[in-house]
């Protein structure tokens, strides 16, 4: 389609008139990430995942219900001349479920029409210019391998957190395995993260609420040795026993084992 066929009205800046196509005086809800195409553009990110299922995970559930109070609280931080917003850092080892609890929190905003933000380099003036558009919008900013992260953007992270650049109305979280290389002015300054959440593996109720749903046939007798022999398994390690099994007919013994030796080899990493 030419440029002519996609303009549709006139954006205005400074007095000048560009031509644009449709404007729209809001975002649709969903998960995006901020990018400079000519300017600062949102773009929507689509999230693939395996079908989520809802564990019965105590830290989870915390941190959902944690997140869920905050957007009632509006009125007491304005009332203590405080700046509206939140931070959480989730932290654990890898398959623990930190990245289930994003996805299941992502979702819920989504439902509730909100928005969820991808952080990259170009985050803090995209919220800033946001939040001039739709001051009211609940969104929730994600810092995934924050540690990673903090390589290539910390200063603008911090800036965003506590500086110069930070935006009303949001809610930072954070995850990493690591949190022995995080920097002190992040892991022990409560201006930036308010909060550090451990999320270990699975309980043995967790895997098997989640060795039930995929491993749908096993007998009662079955479900309770999966559960026993899975002690320390992450939900990716329980996925991938279930299709070896399952899926690819391989011998259960062998595939636990060899997923053992992977935990081990990890752990020693």
């Amino acid at each position: 389609m030419s440029e002519k066929e996609q303009s549709r009205q006139w954006g205005v800046s400074g007095g000048i008139y560009r031509p644009v196509g449709t404007t729209a005086p809001k975002i649709e809800a969903g998960v995006y990430q901020f990018q400079s195409e000519m300017g600062l553009i949102l773009r929507p990110i689509d999230v693939v995942t395996d079908e989520l299922i809802d564990l019965p995970d105590p830290t989870c559930t915390q941190v959902l219900a944690g997140i869920e109070k905050f957007w009632t609280m509006e009125s007491r931080y304005r009332e203590h001349g405080l700046l509206y917003k939140r931070s959480v850092g989730l932290w654990g080892p890898p398959g623990g479920g930190k990245t289930a609890t994003l996805i299941l929190l992502g979702r819920r905003l989504v439902a509730q029409d909100g928005l969820v933000i991808l952080f990259n380099g170009y985050t803090g003036d995209g919220l800033a210019l946001l939040r001039k558009i739709e001051p009211e919008r609940r969104v929730i900013c994600i810092m995934e391998e924050l540690d990673d992260l903090l390589d290539s953007w910390e200063d603008e992270i911090l800036s965003l957190l506590d500086g110069e650049t930070q935006v009303d109305g949001v809610v930072y979280v954070a995850t990493t395995n690591h949190f022995d290389k995080l920097p002190s002015t992040i892991s022990n300054r409560p201006s930036r993260f308010d909060e550090w959440i451990y999320v270990g593996m699975p309980s043995p109720e967790c895997r098997r609420v989640y060795l039930e749903k995929v491993a749908g046939g096993l007998d009662e007798k079955q479900v309770q040795r999966w559960v026993k022999d899975t002690e320390g398994f992450s939900v990716a390690h329980l996925k991938e026993l279930a299709a070896a099994v399952l899926c690819l007919d391989h011998s259960y013994d062998a595939v636990l084992k060899r997923l053992r030796t992977m935990i081990d080899a990890e752990k020693k990493e």
